[in-house]
This record gives C-alpha cells, structure tokens and sequence, in this order.
C-alpha cells in the first residue's frame, strides 16, 4: 500500500485524479524547465455517467504517466500537533501517539504522514506541524480504484497540498499568495509563499451552499470574508510576512467576488487556468472548479510533501 505523499517518481509529465461523490476530475501536466506548464488534458465525469473514473481516464494520452490521486475530504483528517523531538525520519511514527485521541478510530487502523509549518517569526519553544490521517481501508480502496483504472498511482495527495501546488504558480510578487476554493459545500482557504504552505483553514460555505442561500447570500459571503481577513491577519502577525494585498477565488461568480472584495478592501481575481498554463482546453468555471485538486496534483514535483 502507498503511504500519503510518498516521494514521487521524477518525470515531466504527471497526471492527477479526484475522485468525489460527485465526479471524477482527471488532469494531465507535463513541466518543462524554463517553460510555463502546459496542461495537456483535463476532464470532469460526473458520477452518473457510467464509469466516470474509466471515461475520465480513457480521455487522457498517456495513461502509463505516473498519476497522484487526492483525497476526498471525507477520507482523511488534517490536524495540527507539536512536533516531538526525533529524528525527521521517525516524525511520522511519533506523531500517531500525540493524535490518537483527535481521531474516531483506532489508531492501528490509521496511515499517517506529516508536514512542517513554517516556524513562528519570532520562534518559541513549540514547533508546530500538521498530521494527515486516513483510514488505512479508505487508501487501499483509493489506490485499487485508480489503479484498476489502468493508472500507474505513485503518491497519495490532499486538496490542501494539490490546491497549494496551484497557489504557487499564482504568485507575483515576494509577498504570498491567498487561494481560496470552494468546493461544493466547503471552502478552503490557503496562505502560500515561495511554494510553502503556510496556513489552511477551512469555511462551511460552498458553491451549493451559497446557491441554495437566498437572502441570506450576503451573509455566507461577508462570512468568507470575516475568515478571509483573520487568516491575512494571522500570516502577517505571527510570521511577520508582508502583506497580501489581493485573493484568488475559484467557485465564486462575479457578483459575489465583487461583494467579497468590498467586504476584504482588497482585489478579488478569479482563477483563470489559461493565465497559468498553456493549453488549447476551454473549460466551463465550473469543470476548472472542479478540476482544479486534478490539476494541482498533476504539478506535483519530485520532492515529497
């Protein structure tokens, strides 16, 4: 079974899934030194199609290409722990004692990995990092879906990681960038700069959410906004970081990113994947949308994590 972010094999080109309740995404990248990535394929079946993973990964031209699939939000859990004092090597090891009671299953049954925050500006004595924790049934029946789909799966990812390889490309300056994405009853908000995540947080308010809102639209959206402006706060203070002065929305219409920018005092730009990538695809907002976990693991790199 392969552990979560298992160090990938070095190649140009990639393919990343996301298999949800709702669909399946598929996207294939290939990353050429000097070059802007060039996102080759990308694809959305929803799951009442007959064999959505099978058609989604029939659509790509290199299926032998080593993929990366991503997690559901519903199969794993990200929490935030003290790092113990050991070798890096054993981190992960350590870590499973410190979250064993943050979990609802036993802790046998669980696969685990870590990632380190960056340290606190002004240090202190806690260093702090974040554990990923899945149900060891839930990623073997990941690896054999997509490997029975005739992918050749190397590493297992998460949104927050996939999502933050997306938020790299989106930066300008030397200052950080902010994503956030909503899912269909979720949003996610990164923090990244120079390709580090630094803060994830997550929001009940999605695209469905907000469809389904009526009147009370407004409010879910100042509400995004309220959250927007704390975790700008947070990464400015407590990493003592320059401030990010405009936020990349994927999943927002237009009305409601005009409001959310109101509501933040700052610029409000929608993702748009031909600014990032070359590529011939002309892809609805909402397939980027739903694409966008895909394409995030696709430009995965070599380097774990």
């Amino acid at each position: 079974m392969l552990s979560l972010f298992k160090r990938a094999r070095s190649s140009g080109s990639r393919i990343g899934v996301f298999v949800t309740s709702d669909g399946v995404a598929a996207a294939q990248v290939v990353r050429e030194r000097g070059a802007r990535p060039r996102l080759e394929h990308c694809v959305y079946e929803a799951q009442g199609t007959p064999d959505a993973l099978a058609r989604a990964v029939d659509s790509l031209s290199r299926r032998r290409t080593p993929a990366a699939s991503v997690l559901d939000s519903g199969g794993y859990r990200l929490s935030l722990v003290e790092a113990p004092e050991v070798p890096d090597e054993e981190l992960a090891a350590a870590v499973r004692w410190r979250i064993k009671d943050l979990i609802d299953f036993h802790i046998d049954d669980a696969v685990i990995d870590v990632f380190e925050m960056p340290a606190h500006a002004r240090g202190g004595p806690r260093r702090m990092m974040y554990a990923v924790t899945a149900k060891a049934d839930v990623v073997k029946q990941q690896v054999e879906l997509v490997e029975g789909a005739g992918l050749a799966l190397d590493v297992i990812d998460i949104p927050e990681l996939s999502l933050r390889n997306v938020a790299a490309l989106l930066e300008t300056e030397d200052r950080g960038t902010a994503l956030l994405y909503l899912g269909d009853r979720r949003s996610t908000l990164l923090l990244v700069r120079q390709g580090i995540l630094y803060l994830a947080r997550h929001v009940e308010t999605g695209v469905a959410t907000l469809a389904a809102a009526g009147e009370l639209k407004r409010d879910l959206v100042a509400g995004l906004a309220l959250e927007v402006r704390r975790s700008l706060d947070y990464f400015e203070s407590h990493y003592e970081q320059t401030a990010i002065t405009q936020l990349y929305a994927s999943g927002l219409d237009a009305a409601d990113r005009e409001h959310l920018a109101q509501e933040l005092g700052a610029a409000v730009r929608d993702v748009e994947l031909a600014a990032l990538f070359d590529t011939s695809a002309r892809l609805s907002p909402d397939v980027e949308r739903r694409c966008l976990p895909a394409i995030g693991a696709a430009l995965r790199a070599d380097a774990a994590g």
